[in-house]
């Protein structure tokens, strides 16, 4: 089949069946062309999108010129006309004059072939101006970004700057492109914004570009509330909206191999907070977390989570859920200013079916931590696979959790415990796996109305299950085998302590 692609503008694009190899020709009319799977070419066939290398706007894709003004022009065109398909040829576009700005009921597509090269200290691409005043989720939205290869050229331009920043929105899709080699900030920042769907993005390489390299902590994908400007610097107002219906599937978290950079701190998450909000109805599946510095998620005060399906490949820790650091002033006052100096409580958390490899020292595989002013409440983590950590780090460890259950997870060779119970209430922790482990095979500390049942433990390093205080522990049908393998005659195959009440072993 051959086709013409119908693009505003005198420079057509075509597409040509591929010498029966089942691929398409992508061209730009000036003897660019390569083959690609046709999957990942839009149908643009007579939609009137707008070419950014028409007459019209005139961009060059030839790596030196600005093409920036030529791409602002379309999608101000766009804008312009109440919405419109804003497309962009194969070649390379260096962009010196930004950030670029992307307005509602617009679609922005980079053909396979495009790459966009930041040539100026700034973020690529924000939805919107600075002066405009649209709060909660009645910005510009409505927005589709997709393909291409998004180059921040962190070795060559070191000011921090975000690839991406999307804020006070409805209805934001970013799907099939690459962000490579961001200083600092982060690939893309998600900020007040109402139904997101981030797929198939990759996310590869970092440098943290700062002067006292302060910014480990930086996630490739941020997910933030219009808490102020030095949370969100592109525009106001800053009401406190956060983030709700954030949909994350199928991307790629890891290393760049360009020479000066590392792969990302941490894949996606939140450093910031305000208490009486949060962010709620997050969905984390199938994606990839390779060799991250720290964290592949760390969720900060999140609301209905799911992290399921996920490979977690040499991390420095794994999934690590947070509820208000009760420590951080910034975090703890309210939406009037008010300093609470407390957490507040965190709902509906589920982790299940992820694979968690590899693990580092930086922190437990999997860590709900609340606090005694904010419990996590409501918890599921099952049939994960936990296989390694280092430097004394847990498997699975629970902090401040009530009404969980822990089950059917298999946990092996873990430089410390293979589960760790604290300070936690109505949890059932049944039919785990666990095998190798530095410490204890299960423990609980401080429990109340906890049921240990169905495990099997083996070769644990020293317990195979140790209860440290609490009421109503209940430790039923376990096997246990070869427990004090760390060392002879230290631990035990069940260790409960005489501070323990209503105890049942059975």
């Amino acid at each position: 089949m051959t086709g013409t692609l119908a693009l505003e503008g005198a420079v057509p694009l075509r597409i040509s069946a591929g010498a029966g190899a089942g691929y398409v020709l992508v061209s730009d009319g000036d003897g660019n062309a390569s083959w690609v799977p046709p999957a990942t070419v839009p149908d643009v066939s007579d939609t009137g999108a707008l070419n950014v290398r028409s007459s019209t706007y005139g961009a060059v894709g030839d790596g030196v010129a600005d093409d920036a003004p030529a791409i602002q022009a379309a999608l101000t065109a766009a804008l312009n006309a109440g919405g419109g398909w804003v497309v962009v040829p194969p070649g390379t576009y260096r962009l010196a004059t930004l950030p670029l700005r992307i307005y509602r009921n617009t679609r922005l597509t980079l053909l396979p072939g495009a790459t966009f090269v930041r040539g100026a200290p700034n973020t690529i691409l924000v939805n919107g101006d600075a002066n405009q005043a649209y709060g909660g989720y009645t910005g510009h939205g409505n927005i589709v970004i997709e393909g291409g290869i998004w180059d921040l050229q962190a070795t060559v331009i070191s000011t921090n700057s975000c690839g991406m920043s999307i804020g006070h929105a409805r209805n934001v899709t970013v799907r099939d492109l690459i962000i490579k080699d961001v200083p600092s900030f982060h690939g893309i920042e998600i900020n007040s914004t109402f139904t997101a769907r981030f797929e198939r993005v990759q996310f590869t390489g970092f440098r943290d570009t700062t002067a006292d390299h302060s910014r480990g902590f930086s996630e490739a994908l941020q997910i933030d509330l219009a808490k102020g400007e030095a949370y969100f610097g592109p525009f106001g107002p800053y009401d406190n909206a956060v983030c709700q219906d954030i949909a994350i599937r199928d991307c790629y978290f890891g290393p760049s191999g360009t020479p000066g950079t590392t792969a990302w701190p941490r894949g996606i998450g939140s450093h910031s907070a305000t208490i009486g909000t949060w962010h709620s109805d997050i969905r984390i599946t199938g994606c990839m977390f390779d060799a991250l510095l720290q964290y592949a998620v760390d969720a900060y005060n999140y609301n209905h989570l799911t992290v399921a399906d996920n490979q977690i490949r040499g991390c420095g820790a794994g999934v690590w859920v947070r509820v208000v650091n009760s420590t951080d002033a910034n975090d703890t006052m309210d939406v009037n200013g008010n300093q609470t100096s407390a957490s507040q409580q965190i709902n509906d958390i589920t982790v299940t079916g992820n694979e968690i490899t590899g693990g580092g020292s930086y922190n437990d595989a999997i860590t709900l931590q609340g606090e005694a002013t904010g419990r996590i409440v409501g918890a599921s983590i099952a049939d994960n696979i936990v296989d390694g950590t280092s430097g004394g780090q847990n498997g699975i460890r629970l902090l401040y959790v009530e009404q969980y259950t822990v089950g059917d997870n298999t946990v092996r060779g873990t430089a410390n415990t293979g589960i760790s119970q604290q300070n936690i209430v109505g949890g059932v922790v049944e039919a785990n796996r666990i095998y190798s482990t530095g410490g204890s095979g299960i423990s609980c500390d401080t429990g109340t109305g906890i049921q240990l049942e169905g495990n099997a433990v083996r070769d644990a390093g020293v317990n195979g299950i140790h209860v440290l205080s609490g009421s109503d522990i209940q430790i039923v049908d376990n096997y246990i085998k070869s427990a004090s393998r760390a060392t002879d005659l230290v631990g035990y195959g069940i260790r409960c302590s005489s501070s323990t009440d209503g105890l049942l072993i059975t």
